[in-house]
């Protein structure tokens, strides 16, 4: 999903993950966080982490991509992302910048705890 789509579908910013892959090579990637650290924020457990657990997913997808045996890849990063999209759509497991009042850890748990349940 784009930056500009997860800007307009959950308003905020720094919680689109992204991938870059080596245009020449692509036998390299990088996934990443969008738009830094929040230093400001550090220890107070209010960071929503939604960047960071979809950047753990896109290169599992990426590396999936790839060919081969590699299909449980693709399949453990649509878990990861069905998790994700999943506990953001439910109000009530929001952290405080998407109008919720889950702190960086609950809500990291409830990602965690649907992608064990298999969510979706």
């Amino acid at each position: 999903m784009s930056d500009t789509i997860n800007l307009l579908v959950l308003e905020g910013d720094g919680i689109s993950p992204e991938i870059t892959a080596a245009t020449l090579n692509a036998d390299y990637a990088v996934a990443q966080a969008q738009h830094g650290s929040a230093p400001d924020t550090a220890g107070q457990n209010v960071a929503n982490p939604s960047s960071l657990i979809g950047s753990a997913a896109m290169p599992l997808a990426w590396l999936g991509e790839g060919g081969g045996d590699d299909d449980w890849l693709v399949k453990a990063a649509q878990g990861i992302e069905t998790a994700l999209d999943s506990v953001i759509a439910d109000p009530a497991t929001r952290t405080p910048d998407m109008g919720g009042t889950l702190g960086t850890d609950a809500f990291a748990d409830k990602v965690a705890n649907a992608v064990t349940a298999g969510v979706g």
